[in-house]
């Protein structure tokens, strides 16, 4: 146990390490000083949580399996064997605007410790597991599909510039147009290891967090595959000590990660970002 006294005493040393952080952060925290801080040597904890994902999207996406299949539709000497001055190499790039995802639920649980026995109450880790399912919505997409045709024996400039140009000319296409998709589901769980800094007072802490995941897309529908991928999940909050054990608290999650090629239809890549809102019960032991 700490008294007061002993809390303005530490507060310059605090402030002086939370200043990384943001000014704006610490002057919330100078706003919810409380009369004394409570800790023990060590603190662990526990919390579940439920919210709701606002619906984000991915971005930047393209689409290598859709591209090839309409490039080699579009010159199919590439692939022809009785022409062998006709074969040669395609360089495509298809490109989509946003897909869209969708609103939905969100649930999970994590555990974490504040490094108390090493005089670092401000400072903690935390392992998190959640997980949601922001369908993928039906919606029209703008393409732009970028083609480059390579022989491997072209033919002469003479040859190509005719009416009628033989297959083994260099070639290059863009080709603008729609498409549409179908709703397909998706489930997003994420694994989650963040760095957890808080303002260690014994009635409210307001918190942020910076952490790594591990996010798992499963697809099915239209777009149907699976895949693991690396990412980024930060996380700010607002915790309400309602006894010495338990806690209230209501935090804001952003996720960001790369997907590649995630179903074999169209080879979706892109940029999954999303925002979360999630409230729930921890209890500190």
């Amino acid at each position: 146990m700490f008294d007061h006294q002993q809390t303005i005493e530490r507060r310059p040393t605090l402030k002086t390490t939370l200043q990384a952080m943001g000014s704006a952060l610490i002057i919330v925290m100078g706003i919810l000083e409380p009369s004394g801080v409570r800790y023990a040597q060590a603190e662990w904890y526990i919390a579940g949580f439920g919210g709701f994902s606002t619906g984000g999207d991915f971005s930047s996406v393209t689409m290598p399996v859709r591209g090839d299949q309409l490039a080699r539709q579009q010159f199919p000497q590439v692939d022809d064997p009785s022409n062998a001055g006709g074969r040669g190499t395609i360089y495509q790039h298809f490109k989509t605007s946003d897909i869209s995802l969708g609103s939905s639920a969100l649930y999970g649980g994590k555990v974490g410790y504040f490094f108390n026995d090493m005089k670092l109450p401000w400072l903690g880790v935390e392992a998190e597991v959640f997980s949601t399912t922001p369908k993928i919505k039906s919606q029209t997409l703008e393409t732009s599909h970028e083609i480059t045709y390579q022989p491997n024996d072209p033919a002469s400039a003479t040859l190509c510039a005719g009416i009628v140009p033989p297959p083994n000319c260099p070639a290059s296409v863009t080709n603008k147009s729609r498409l549409s998709l179908n709703e397909s589901d998706l489930r997003v769980v994420t694994f989650a290891l963040n760095l957890i800094a808080r303002y260690p007072s014994s009635v409210v802490q307001p918190y942020v967090g910076l952490g790594v995941g591990a996010f798992y897309f499963i697809s099915s529908g239209q777009i149907e595959g699976r895949q693991f991928v690396p990412g980024l999940n930060t996380q700010f909050g607002l915790k309400y000590l309602a006894t010495e054990h338990w806690a209230l608290y209501a935090e804001g999650k952003y996720n960001l990660a790369h997907v590649s090629t995630l179903d074999s239809t169209f080879g979706v890549t892109g940029l999954y970002t999303i925002f979360h809102f999630a409230a729930g019960v921890a209890y500190h032991f």
